[in-house]
């Protein structure tokens, strides 16, 4: 890709099955929405190198491995995102750095949370390809 882009997605612990959100508490904001960790680039690199860049800057972490879920031309900011998923063995708490707050959800809970319509359809499509992945993995029929 040599275009602008955003790498953007969530963490995925697969024995809990909860992902990890951030949240951004700015003085401004009366509520505080849950967020994806994205990042922008220009450079020429993968969206999977971006978001694991992403990643070991703002948690210190190494996933186990990134998947792609999809991706977009968002039509209102007619900005590219590459939506994808990082696995993790362990169910690690964070603490709060640069103002960022990070928590552990389960799926179920994704609907209920105060975020963007499209951040909460970006995790229900992930959630999805997640579910096709292990159905796929079980030798269960998938459309996948």
């Amino acid at each position: 890709m040599h275009k602008d882009f955003y790498a953007s997605g969530f963490i995925y612990h697969l024995p809990s099955q909860q992902i990890l959100l951030q949240q951004h508490q700015t003085s401004t904001a009366t509520a505080f929405p849950w967020l994806l960790f994205e990042n922008v680039h220009t450079e020429d690199k993968e969206p999977a190198t971006v978001f694991k860049d992403t990643l070991l800057h703002l948690l210190g972490i190494t996933v186990d491995a990134i998947y792609p879920i999809y991706s977009y031309l968002d039509e209102q900011t007619q900005k590219n995102y590459s939506l994808l998923y990082a696995t993790v063995e362990t169910l690690q708490e964070f603490p709060q750095k640069n103002g960022f707050t990070f928590r552990w959800f389960p799926f179920k809970d994704v609907l209920k949370l105060q975020a963007a319509e499209q951040i909460k359809h970006d995790i229900v499509v992930g959630q999805r390809v997640i579910e096709a992945a292990r159905r796929k993995a079980n030798g269960e029929h998938t459309f996948q």
